[in-house]
């Protein structure tokens, strides 16, 4: 099961590695979600991580001694603790778990994704999010970004993507040899 750390934006790997040498033990994974990025330097794009979920480290381990990680936690990083519902410890939902596994890997790296803007709407061909058909809140073909929700803790959370838009198509232009069905893109909500 997956519980959830929240800490301070920007120190998240530098937390999760203290938490590693200080309170984890060798069957309890702690890891950041990663997020791979492009970004323009001197007129080059290059690849850059940063944390998926700003502000957030997970921990994989055994539901069974959860209480007694937050304790350890709590007792070596104060203010640090799992997160929960209700004052209780409370793991993601396993649909949330498995949607993360799928997109991130093993690895925990969302990987940069390239697409076909279709009028308003985005054909994801390349990267994690190849085939996502969810909504884009926002859309920035130059810095290659977009504004999305992803269900963590049972509630949507914004964040950043790296997605790459190609080429513009209106849909006119495209032909029934293409096989593009509107319902299998993403829509994007405000470009």
């Amino acid at each position: 099961m997956w519980y959830v750390i929240q800490t301070l934006k920007g120190q998240e790997n530098k937390t999760a590695n203290e938490i590693i040498r200080d309170v984890a033990e060798p069957d309890e994974k702690v890891f950041v979600f990663e997020n791979e990025m492009e970004y323009k330097v001197k007129g080059e794009w290059i690849k850059d991580k940063n944390p998926f979920f700003p502000g957030y480290i997970f921990v994989e381990m055994n539901e069974k001694k959860a209480e007694e990680f937050d304790s350890r936690l709590r007792r070596k990083k104060r203010p640090l603790k799992l997160m929960g519902v209700d004052g209780k410890i409370t793991p993601i939902k396993p649909e949330e778990e498995e949607y993360l596994t799928r997109l991130g890997g093993k690895e925990h790296i969302i990987n940069h994704s390239e697409g076909f803007r279709i009028d308003d709407r985005v054909l994801i061909t390349s990267g994690s999010f190849k085939g996502w058909t969810g909504e884009i809140k926002k859309l920035n073909r130059h810095k290659r970004r977009a504004i999305i929700c992803v269900p963590l803790m049972g509630r949507d959370v914004e964040v950043s993507v790296g997605l790459e838009i190609v080429k513009n198509v209106p849909f006119e232009e495209t032909n029934s040899e293409d096989k593009i069905d509107r319902l299998s893109m993403a829509k994007i909500m405000n470009a």
